[in-house]
């Protein structure tokens, strides 16, 4: 079983110390953030996480992050968390 709260806070912690520049890896990061907080069922944790990234993974994180935060939005959308379709709804803007 996966502990998805404690990932979540190292991944916090991780995300805090990256400046800004290093946009790809904040893209990356930050998918796998709101990852962690929809597989812990912390459906507005995701999507806090999740759509501040939203435009870098666009820009620089395909497919990578990209492609984590559609899974993300599938993950909130199988949970009905009305999350996952405002998630899906950010990304399509861009898709």
């Amino acid at each position: 079983m996966k502990n998805w709260t404690s990932s979540a806070d190292n991944l916090v912690m991780g995300l805090g110390g990256l400046a800004p520049a290093f946009q790809r890896d904040r893209a990356w990061y930050g998918s796998r953030l709101a990852h962690a907080y929809a597989a812990g069922g912390e459906a507005e944790a995701a999507l806090g996480a999740a759509l501040p990234v939203v435009l870098d993974a666009s820009e620089v994180g395909r497919p990578h992050a990209w492609q984590e935060l559609h899974k993300v939005a599938g993950m909130l959308l199988r949970q009905r968390a009305p999350q996952g379709r405002m998630l899906y709804d950010a990304l399509a803007t861009l898709d």
